[in-house]
């Protein structure tokens, strides 16, 4: 009987360390969310971001292009309507199956000169060497280009 009740003080004593050892580890990572988005600093000098833009942008042309073709053939002056890639202006980063970057891009229309703001998700394999444009739309009205 002695032997049952020393066991069970010990389960117990391993049970409540562990429990202590991991409320001491949640509390000192909290506020740190697996998956959560985050900011990325200096966008504007950050050589990556700026080129996953520019990547974003040529694959948006591209895509708007393939769609002409397969709509009409010809069309010389649809062509002409393409976005041409200024910079990234804000990104974030969250840690998925990869990275996902939403990025907010300016761009120039090359009919018109007009600034236009587009958002945009990428998501990166660098173990691959993969990334996708997963979506590209102009920005809400409420984002000024500065």
């Amino acid at each position: 009987m002695m032997r049952v009740d020393k066991n069970r003080a010990v389960v117990v004593l391993v049970v409540v360390l562990v429990a202590a050892v991991a409320g001491v580890d949640g509390r000192r990572h909290r506020g740190i969310l697996v998956g959560a988005r985050s900011e990325v600093k200096d966008v504007r000098t950050n050589r990556e971001i700026q080129e996953l833009g520019r990547f974003s942008v040529a694959e948006f042309n591209f895509q708007q292009q393939k769609q002409r073709i397969v709509k009409q053939s010809g069309g010389s002056e649809e062509e002409q309507r393409l976005l041409m890639f200024d910079e990234v202006v804000e990104a974030e980063r969250q840690v998925v199956s990869g990275i996902k970057y939403y990025l907010k891009i300016q761009t120039t229309r090359s009919d018109s000169n007009r600034v236009q703001v587009y958002d945009a998700v990428v998501v990166v394999k660098p173990w691959l060497d993969h990334r996708q444009l997963v979506h590209f739309t102009p920005s809400s009205p409420s984002y000024s280009a500065n």
